[in-house]
């Protein structure tokens, strides 16, 4: 008969073989990072290519990519040679892919039907002030909570001009921490500010394959906001908020408002 003494110490062991075993499953998650990258953008043209103080947006976007602990590997999908070439010769690994995308995650989703990984990053390439640290956490999220099958990033923002800016999108999300709307318009605006949505995604590889195949409703189509596809057909979002400035590049101008961030740092 065992001793109350023993059978705790049982207890214990059994615990800490379970803990060892949870971190295991953890780390053998397999991650993958895709950076979608086109060069024929309506509002900017050749976008992934424009000089950031002397260097290519998509190499800066690349090296902080590169930077995040957690991810096996850092691949850039496009559909133009120039910038294959740029990202080659810059040290990092280009995919051509079919001109026929009209979404990044539509992309990165052809990538992921011929890769072999457990979770799969859609990390816009308009972000050269990319948050490592919220990505690192958006990757723990995913990694620890397997009923999480999409989670993207956010992070607050008392800007009067984001605010009003038709390029900044917005979210609102529930005590859970699942996104219940985005939008370009002003929406869930404190006397403090709002949540900026920061275009980054993190996706179990099978639920990326199916959602190619949803069906798109009225409020993306009305938005322009692919991610809203998710929400419309009962998928929830999970939103991973950090302490971040993210500047993304929508048109040329804003190009020297990330310049003037750099230089201030």
């Amino acid at each position: 008969m065992f001793t109350p003494i023993v059978l705790c110490e049982l207890w214990v062991n059994i615990s800490d073989c379970v803990n060892i075993h949870r971190r295991a499953d953890l780390s053998l998650q397999k991650v993958i990072a895709v950076i979608p990258a086109r060069y024929a953008s309506t509002r900017f043209p050749g976008k992934p290519l424009a000089l950031i103080n002397g260097t290519p947006m998509i190499l800066r976007v690349l090296r902080r990519a590169g930077g995040v602990k957690g991810i096996d590997s850092v691949i850039v999908a496009t559909d133009d040679t120039r910038i294959a070439d740029v990202v080659n010769a810059g040290g990092g690994h280009a995919v051509m892919t079919s001109k026929s995308h009209d979404t990044g995650s539509s992309r990165v989703c052809e990538i992921a039907s011929n890769s072999s990984c457990d979770i799969i990053l859609n990390i816009q390439g308009d972000e050269p002030l990319l948050p490592v640290g919220g990505v690192e956490e958006l990757v723990m999220v995913m990694k620890a909570d397997p009923s999480v099958r999409m989670g993207t990033l956010a992070s607050f923002s008392d800007s009067k001009a984001e605010m009003s800016s038709h390029d900044v999108v917005k979210v609102v999300f529930d005590l859970a921490g699942n996104a219940l709307y985005f939008s370009r318009s002003a929406i869930g605006i404190s006397d403090r500010g709002f949540y900026r949505h920061i275009g980054i995604y993190a996706y179990r590889r099978s639920f990326l394959l199916d959602y190619e195949s949803l069906p798109r409703g009225p409020l993306e189509k009305v938005e322009s906001l692919e991610q809203l596809r998710a929400l419309e057909n009962g998928v929830d979002v999970r939103v991973v908020t950090c302490n971040a400035v993210s500047v993304g590049v929508d048109r040329p101008e804003d190009i020297k408002r990330v310049e003037f961030f750099l230089d201030s740092i």
